[in-house]
């Protein structure tokens, strides 16, 4: 069985032409509990939660077939209030046939909000995962925010949602796609070159600051063709950032 590490993602060879995708996320310190040092209602803790680990094995070409979550709280109201947003926000990925399952503490009482979600999935000849095979354009969508930049009560028309993320995998010349977190646009962007041995060289006029975080996922980058790119380009939140190159 091979087993690789590539990002935030771990990728398992179960049979030939046949990957197994996981990912996973932590939060803490962020709902409604005492000691929680960002106070937001806890099923959204739940939804942001799954939201990063969900869009990194979407974005590898997978179908998702598993999710749990470890909530470092007890069942009620807590764990109810979590797997509440975790079901509204597979409802908002479209998804509706999935293992879902967790545990809870319940011998401890807590003081601040804690989970941990794994997210698995199942990849058949679609991997998306170090798959620039030739010079490409590396595009952006979404506007990096975190924590109450954020629009809690309403869908957030600024950051990436999955309706990009679909419309992109469903263009066969979109060869990579990337969730962009905590470590910003830049990092990941180069990450992406190294990761496919090519270099990044960045355009001008980047109206985006690449080095902010971009919180749970508020961001997608794309590695595509450049008739991909034509195509696309109109899409919603879509920035050209740089491309990429061959390396000498």
């Amino acid at each position: 069985m091979k087993i690789d590490k590539v990002r935030d993602l771990t990728l398992v060879d179960i049979e030939k032409n046949k990957t197994m995708v996981i990912a996973c996320d932590s939060s803490g310190s962020i709902g409604m509990k005492e000691g929680d040092v960002f106070k937001v209602p806890t099923a959204i803790v739940g939804k942001f939660a799954l939201r990063v680990a969900l869009m990194e094995v979407l974005a590898s070409g997978a179908e998702v077939i598993s999710i749990t979550n470890a909530v470092c709280n007890e069942m009620e109201p807590t764990g109810r209030e979590i797997i509440k947003g975790i079901e509204e926000e597979l409802h908002q990925a479209g998804i509706s046939s999935v293992a879902l399952n967790g545990s809870t503490e319940e011998n401890f009482k807590t003081s601040s909000t804690g989970i941990g979600i794994t997210v698995v999935g199942i990849a058949n000849n679609s991997l998306r995962v170090n798959n620039v095979k030739e010079e490409a354009m590396v595009v952006s969508i979404g506007i990096p925010k975190v924590g109450g930049e954020i629009n809690l009560n309403k869908k957030d028309e600024d950051i990436a949602d999955y309706s990009d993320l679909y419309k992109l995998l469903a263009h066969n010349e979109v060869y990579e796609i990337v969730p962009v977190g905590s470590k910003g646009v830049l990092y990941e962007g180069e990450l992406l070159a190294k990761n496919n041995d090519m270099e990044l060289t960045l355009v001008e006029d980047i109206y985006i600051d690449l080095h902010k975080t971009c919180g749970p996922a508020t961001v997608l980058i794309a590695a595509l063709s450049e008739d991909a790119y034509e195509e696309l380009k109109l899409m919603k939140r879509m920035k050209l950032i740089g491309k990429l190159k061959l390396k000498g």
